[in-house]
């Protein structure tokens, strides 16, 4: 029953969720104190009338005693008019003998009583009269002559009535209360539903008319405010992504165009010539296997980049980049004889917080570009040094540089400083693109400094591991 409340309660609108919560707060709390108060009020109501009896009692025991010696059946008889003045409305005053005689009486109102008890203690009860509820005070009378008792019944009407009038009044508050919270839950709720209302008329309008549109900031500093501000850069992300892709889309097939084009000419050379000539057959299909080596570098290296920009990555794995440099430097040393690789490492180096084939493809990247770009002077440093809980990995050439207009633009996808040396050499300009997502996957920087005509050196500084490698 109650799973099925809640999910009742759960499919209302947010608007009627916050006038049926605010009504029921505001209901329960005013239920809460009138249920005290009334209680408190019965109490106090209650004492007062059990006082008033206690005293009207005490007062005429008092006047009784006085006579003690000399009070007779007469006397008591005679007391009617001072008994009279004593009582109050819906009581009775009586006195009767030992043997439930009643001498004097004086009844005030129309209510049932009891037969008289005599009694030798003074008592005070609260009793039941066909279904009315009164109090009973008795209190022996002793004197020489006369032993009887004094009893004063006081029915509790009054009470009754005070307490009715009391419910009546709390309950029109109450209902009074519930229909105010109702009107004013709505209201209020229009009131704060208002800002979320104008940001899904906002994200509709975006949806409909592209990424170009921002939500409008809620004035007031408030939650509502930060969810818009939230929004309105997450949709910044939004579209610098969408061109971002669509940039990619553009130069993926820029790139991919030409080598298709080289493979359709050679092809259609081919098939017009290369049947019957064997020199160009020979050339075409060296070409043809040239230009699919290119494409397929340049297919792999999207697929890397695509991975590296979406991978995520979780640091478990530490690279001692020490060794592995002078591994990676070694295999480059066979492959290019006319290179000179100098290896300056800070001794001690600690472990670095990063997978050891991440590194080996940055550190790779990083050189094939300095030995790609190197002139005559073909001399390649790498270094490493420990700086504040990272070590800094730098490869530095002397080649041709880059110009300061072209080092902002050098990670971008497909750029290229020298584009007839980079094509020359099978690059595909997507290698500093690859290494700066890998970087940034792990939590660290990349860094170019470069001179035309000088060189360039290229920093990257890597979060180091938790212990340092062993000596």
């Amino acid at each position: 029953m109650i799973n099925k409340i809640t999910l009742m309660f759960n499919r209302l609108p947010w608007q009627t969720k916050l006038v049926l919560s605010g009504s029921s707060a505001i209901f329960l709390t005013f239920f809460l104190f009138s249920f005290l108060e009334y209680h408190t009020v019965s109490k106090w109501m209650m004492n007062r009338e059990e006082i008033a009896i206690n005293r009207t009692i005490t007062d005429i025991a008092t006047f009784y005693k006085a006579k003690a010696e000399t009070l007779t059946r007469t006397d008591i008889i005679d007391t009617e008019e001072f008994l009279r003045n004593m009582n109050d409305k819906d009581q009775l005053i009586r006195v009767y003998d030992s043997k439930g005689n009643i001498l004097v009486s004086d009844k005030n109102g129309n209510f049932p009583v009891l037969e008289p008890v005599p009694t030798r203690v003074s008592t005070t009860d609260r009793i039941s009269i066909e279904g009315k509820e009164a109090f009973v005070a008795r209190y022996p009378i002793n004197g020489d002559k006369f032993k009887g008792t004094l009893e004063v019944v006081r029915h509790l009407n009054n009470y009754h009535k005070m307490m009715s009038n009391l419910f009546w009044v709390m309950t029109i508050f109450g209902v009074a209360a519930i229909l105010f919270s109702a009107i004013s839950g709505l209201f209020l709720a229009k009131q704060l539903l208002q800002p979320v209302r104008r940001l899904a008329r906002g994200m509709k309008k975006i949806k409909e008319d592209g990424f170009q549109g921002r939500v409008e900031v809620y004035k007031q500093k408030d939650d509502l405010t930060e969810l818009t501000n939230v929004f309105n850069e997450m949709m910044d992300e939004i579209e610098k992504s969408f061109q971002a892709q669509k940039q990619f889309v553009e130069d993926a097939s820029h790139e991919l165009r030409t080598p298709v084009s080289i493979l359709e000419g050679h092809l259609s050379l081919l098939n017009r010539w290369g049947k019957k000539d064997p020199v160009i057959l020979e050339e075409s299909l060296d070409a043809s296997l040239q230009e699919l080596s290119r494409l397929k570098k340049l297919i792999n290296d999207l697929l890397v980049l695509t991975r590296a920009e979406n991978q995520r990555i979780v640091t478990v794995e530490k690279t001692d980049i020490v060794d592995l440099a002078l591994k990676i430097i070694s295999k480059l040393e066979i492959i290019h004889p006319d290179y000179q690789f100098e290896i300056k490492m800070e001794k001690n180096l600690p472990m670095i917080n990063m997978a050891e084939h991440h590194f080996e493809q940055i550190l790779i990247i990083l050189l094939d570009n300095s030995i790609k770009y190197s002139n005559e002077d073909k001399t390649i440093s790498i270094s490493a040094v420990r700086d504040e809980g990272e070590v800094i990995v730098s490869v530095s050439d002397h080649g041709i540089g880059i110009a300061n207009e072209d080092i902002p633009d050098v990670f971008n996808r497909f750029y290229r400083v020298d584009k007839a040396r980079i094509r020359e050499n099978g690059g595909t300009g997507l290698g500093l693109s690859i290494a700066k997502q890998l970087v940034i996957k792990y939590n660290g920087s990349i860094l170019i400094e470069s001179k035309e005509g000088i060189g360039t050196k290229v920093s990257i500084s890597i979060p180091t591991a938790t212990h340092n490698r062993k000596s």
